[in-house]
């Protein structure tokens, strides 16, 4: 099975106030002749090659594939981030690259930032369940979200991806204006995934990012 090639480029900077969302806005302008950078292009959905997340209070920029070199090559060079009002020093930026296989064994994981799961249609069935089936519909939208994460790095497995979701709790979640329902939550499934990985939607914003447990 073909390995997952990323690149986390860790941006340290004096003013830990900006969120997963400004980085995006800040670099995605700075490198706006690539859309991979911003995804404000006419082109249908596919998962994000560059991801921008806030993980225990840092800044990260997460390159998959084809752009872990890009990120690497493009995030090592900068010295400052200019926003709208201000331009920020980067004091520095930590690259690490790894190379990830996927694998058939038991795993367990929370997500660190809300997981927004679901979408306006699937979001009036949840409103309608009740009890266990609330979970099991969650579940089936966590295993759906992985295997489409996996799909679009053109990884397909060979067995069958199931999760159990340990504990959840609705929260709310705020995408530029929007608001979203989205969860806290745990979960055991019987693959590896890498480490920060996105799930469910708006990921490139760093919502639904994962750590192991």
């Amino acid at each position: 099975m073909d390995k997952i090639k990323i690149c986390y480029a860790y941006v340290e900077v004096p003013n830990n106030t900006i969120s997963s969302v400004a980085l995006r806005g800040f670099l995605g302008h700075l490198f706006v002749e690539d859309t991979e950078f911003h995804h404000h292009s006419e082109s249908s959905y596919h998962y994000p090659l560059v991801q921008y997340k806030k993980v225990h209070g840092r800044l990260l920029v997460m390159g998959l594939n084809d752009y872990a070199e890009v990120v690497c090559r493009k995030i090592s060079t900068l010295d400052h981030i200019t926003t709208p009002t201000d331009k920020i020093s980067i004091q520095s930026v930590d690259i690490v690259n790894d190379s990830f296989s996927i694998e058939e064994t038991k795993s367990r994981f929370r997500f660190v930032t809300p997981w927004i799961a679901l979408n306006e249609e699937n979001y009036r069935k949840f409103k309608d369940l009740e009890g266990g089936k609330r979970k099991l519909f969650l579940e089936k939208i966590l295993v759906g979200n992985i295997l489409s994460a996996l799909k679009g790095l053109s990884v397909f497995v060979n067995f069958k991806v199931t999760a159990n979701l340990e504990t959840f709790r609705p929260q709310s979640a705020k995408v530029h204006e929007n608001y979203f329902q989205a969860f806290r939550a745990s979960f055991s499934v019987n693959t590896n995934l890498p480490r920060f990985f996105g799930l469910g939607k708006s990921v490139s914003k760093g919502f639904g990012v994962i750590e192991a447990v």
